[in-house]
């Protein structure tokens, strides 16, 4: 029994899908760095980054879900960007701490959320606009 053109793409997909959370991840956390380093002053350890963005991540899901449960379509979504600020805020205050060891204090934390969310949403744009013309010149057949 050999394997099946569908289950070999469906394997490919999965390795696309597994690459791309793992570098949005550390694509994250670089950006999360650099926000820390314009709102506070200095960077933070990189891998406190991937943890602060790991940990915002699940407590994220979590509040969405509770959310999306407690209030209607519309409303849900819309605190749901909210609560990825607060969480995210939060989550910084708590693991990236200033040269001394201690918290920033969730203020500095908003500042470098508010950074980091600008920051990643115009890399997003940019990604988002090359893809498109890569994959409208192929589709339209311009060399």
């Amino acid at each position: 029994m050999g394997t099946s053109s569908l289950a070999a793409l469906a394997g490919m997909g999965m390795l696309g899908l597994l690459v791309m959370i793992v570098g949005g991840i550390l694509l994250g956390a670089l950006i999360l760095c650099l926000s820390f380093r314009i709102a506070v002053g200095y960077m933070p350890s990189y891998l406190r980054s991937i943890g602060a963005i790991l940990l915002t991540f699940v407590a994220v899901i979590v509040v969405s879900v509770v959310l999306r449960m407690v209030l209607p379509q519309g409303l849900g979504s819309l605190l749901s960007l909210v609560a990825d600020f607060l969480v995210g805020a939060a989550v910084t205050n708590y693991l990236l701490l200033a040269q001394d060891g201690s918290q920033i204090g969730f203020g500095k934390a908003c500042l470098v959320q508010l950074i980091y969310m600008v920051i990643f949403f115009v890399f997003s744009l940019v990604i988002g606009l090359i893809m498109a013309m890569v994959f409208g010149a192929a589709l339209f057949g311009m060399h």
